[in-house]
């Protein structure tokens, strides 16, 4: 698969140039990881932006008394780490590989010079990340309804 391909596919990347996406391939590495494999641990920070190329990601972290509480399933072309990344702050929960999975991931030092608003480049990544995070807002506001559903039933 090329990775710069793929890329294309996705939001917010169909306006990047080839030579921007030449460079966001190019710091990416891809690799394949086994049923279990942990990217992203509950209250520990990122170290790298992640986009899941093939397979399936868990998502659900741990509550009271240790329990486990499964939030939702990534599917190929959806990102993960960015939130962390963006405000410094620790992963709210567990990402783990449901199954053989293939993964693109763009280390923390990569992230942070893309990241940067001074080129043209810059602002496109800029973009590509906030429509992620919108992305992701959208997701766990769902869940906070359903959830908040099961505890609160109408009527």
């Amino acid at each position: 698969m090329l990775l710069k391909k793929y890329l294309s596919t996705l939001p917010g990347f169909a306006f990047m140039t080839e030579e921007d996406l030449d460079h966001i391939a190019s710091a990416m590495d891809v690799e394949e990881y086994p049923e279990g494999h942990v990217f992203l641990y509950q209250d520990k920070p990122a170290r790298a932006f992640h986009l899941l190329l093939e397979g399936a990601v868990k998502v659900g972290y741990y509550g009271r008394l240790n329990r486990y509480h499964a939030v939702r399933m990534l599917k190929p072309g959806e990102f993960f780490g960015g939130l962390s990344l963006v405000d410094s702050k620790p992963v709210m929960a567990n990402y783990a590989a449901d199954g053989d999975v293939k993964v693109a991931s763009l280390p923390l030092s990569a992230f942070l010079l893309l990241y940067q608003p001074n080129s043209a480049l810059g602002c496109h990544f800029q973009h590509v990340i906030a429509s992620h995070l919108a992305w992701d807002l959208k997701a766990r506001h769902l869940a906070l309804r359903d959830l908040l559903g099961k505890l609160y039933p109408a009527g």
